[in-house]
């Protein structure tokens, strides 16, 4: 009988781990805040139809949340596989495709079906081939092409920086986290020189804010969790205002401030004991992804019904719980055990 992919590869005596779980109740309540934000921001500016300058200083905070996020939880997750090599990066790029690629493509497929069908509103979109495949592929960065999806840009910013996680896992794990802090720093003139040299470089741009999760880990393996749970939502807040200052037009300075800001204090909170919070932060974070890619299509579909107020919003309120979840129980969780399955298929047959 095979062994399990985790212990394909034994995990080295004494090196450290760190401090946070897969279930820390901390983390989730990082990303039911960045998915919050990014969606309450929206659902004001569109029921409101004007443009609000606080709900887009929320909606890119919450990105910038979610890349601090998603970068602390890959180096946990890296961190328990155990693997070495070829599998450490074999696996974690297999398992992020099966992760992120089949809801994204189910919803831009809806979008394009919905574009050819016949339409009462004129006002829609039809979406052509080649808009189709770059967000199919998530490379609409790269070919300069529309998202068909709301909030489907950060996507493939995401997928271009997973190419370097599991290297820079492999060097913050074998060095002190004085080379991570020098390789933020040097990442600074980097993005600054980015707009100047490629617009499809952009996740240049924000390298610095992805570095940031990956101090955060480092910064878990030793650092002492010091401060109470029940502060951690006041150590989070405390960090806002690095961004909420942010100029419009002149704010990528401040979005490396702020990211950086969070992932020094992330490692420094015990666990949230607070059980109600606890449950709707671990609630909202695991249906955050589906409720982050159709938040847009629900609130404009909700409110645009040709029905009374009072209607709509039960309308928005019931589709905007129900669409999420079904999302994930439909395609989002049945995804991710076919990847997982068919990662330990591959690399127990090569062991």
């Amino acid at each position: 009988m095979s062994e399990p992919l985790t212990s394909l590869l034994p995990h080295p005596v004494g090196e450290p781990a760190s401090s946070f779980r897969s279930d820390s109740s901390n983390l989730d309540l990082i990303r039911a805040v960045a998915v919050l934000s990014v969606f309450f921001a929206h659902l004001n500016d569109i029921i409101t139809r004007r443009y609000s300058s606080l709900g887009w200083h929320f909606a890119q905070m919450g990105v910038l949340i979610f890349f601090v996020h998603t970068s602390m939880v890959l180096m946990l997750s890296l961190e328990r596989t155990k693997l070495r090599g070829r599998a450490l990066f074999g696996s974690f790029y297999l398992r992020r495709a099966f992760r992120l690629y089949p809801l994204s493509m189910c919803c831009v497929t809806f979008a394009m079906i919905l574009s050819r069908a016949p339409q009462l509103d004129a006002t829609v979109r039809h979406w052509r081939w080649t808009e189709y495949i770059s967000n199919m592929a998530l490379t609409v960065n790269l070919t300069y092409t529309d998202i068909m999806v709301g909030g489907l840009w950060t996507l493939p910013l995401e997928m271009q920086m997973y190419l370097t996680l599991p290297l820079l896992f492999l060097i913050g794990r074998a060095r002190p986290t004085l080379v991570l802090v020098i390789l933020w720093v040097i990442s600074i003139p980097v993005a600054i020189l980015q707009p100047h040299v490629s617009g499809r470089l952009s996740v240049l741009g924000y390298t610095p804010c992805f570095l940031a999760g990956v101090i955060a880990w480092k910064l878990s393996l030793s650092a002492p969790r010091r401060f109470p749970g029940w502060l951690w939502p006041a150590g989070f807040l405390a960090t806002w205002p690095f961004f909420l200052v942010a100029e419009h037009d002149n704010s990528m300075s401040y979005r490396w401030a702020f990211c950086l800001a969070l992932g020094l204090s992330i490692p420094h909170f015990r666990e949230i004991r607070f059980g109600p919070l606890r449950a709707a932060a671990h609630l909202i974070a695991k249906y955050s992804y589906g409720i982050y890619l159709s938040h847009v299509a629900v609130i404009m579909w909700s409110f645009g019904l040709p029905v009374p107020a009072a209607a709509k919003w039960a309308v928005f309120l019931l589709t905007a719980t129900v669409v999420p979840v079904m999302m994930y129980h439909g395609i989002e969780r049945p995804m991710i055990l076919v990847g997982q399955r068919v990662t330990e298929a591959i690399w127990n047959r090569s062991s």
